[in-house]
């Protein structure tokens, strides 16, 4: 069974979980090992990259994550070489294909192949669904912090507060009727609030 080195660790962390579990089967599962040469790139690497030549976009898929480079590591050791990335490529595809996982690799694109680069497809993962770098939401710990139920309790003030305003200015027996119409919408507020409270406690925070 293959192990990643610790250059390979390293550069694993903070990809898309989905990208992980490809490469993570690909390890095993290609007829050659590899190692992660990058995943995640500052947009200060990504602009010395450029200036090389090395890359030709500043919108590249490592910048958030959603993309990494691969060595293949032949009979001769670790080798930028197109006979070997013809045997990693497809192993890596595949291996996305038994995931589920939507991929592209860079050595089958037209201009500018790219023989190491793996990235997820732009139209299935777009950047705004998940970016690397971007805080997680802080996990509810109160029932009171869950949007819905803040809802309808602002809901009940402010049907409660309009109700005691309406009242002051009808007579008796228009009051008696008004207050048993509120009470009812008081009774469905609540219970709309109960059944919050219950999505709540299942999970869906």
């Amino acid at each position: 069974m293959r192990k990643y080195s610790s250059r390979s660790k390293k550069n694993l962390a903070g990809i898309h979980p989905d990208l992980r579990r490809v490469i993570d089967r690909a390890l095993q599962e290609s007829p050659l090992d590899f190692i992660v040469i990058e995943g995640v790139r500052s947009e200060a690497r990504q602009r010395q990259l450029v200036a090389s030549g090395a890359s030709q976009t500043m919108n590249s898929r490592h910048l958030t994550g959603h993309a990494v480079d691969l060595l293949p590591i032949g009979p001769n050791g670790a080798e930028f070489a197109w006979p070997l990335y013809h045997k990693l490529g497809p192993a890596v595809e595949a291996a996305a294909k038994a995931e589920g996982v939507a991929i592209t690799w860079g050595g089958r694109w037209s201009k500018f192949r790219d023989g190491p680069h793996f990235e997820l497809k732009r139209d299935v993962y777009p950047e705004s669904d998940w970016t690397t770098g971007q805080p997680a939401p802080a996990p509810r710990t109160s029932v009171a912090q869950s949007k819905t139920v803040q809802a309808s309790a602002a809901q009940l003030a402010t049907a409660a507060g309009g109700g005691i305003g309406a009242l002051a200015t009808l007579d008796g027996n228009a009051q008696l009727a008004a207050l048993g119409v509120a009470g009812a919408v008081g009774l469905l507020a609540l219970w709309i609030m109960r059944e919050r409270i219950k999505k709540w406690a299942d999970g869906d925070r």
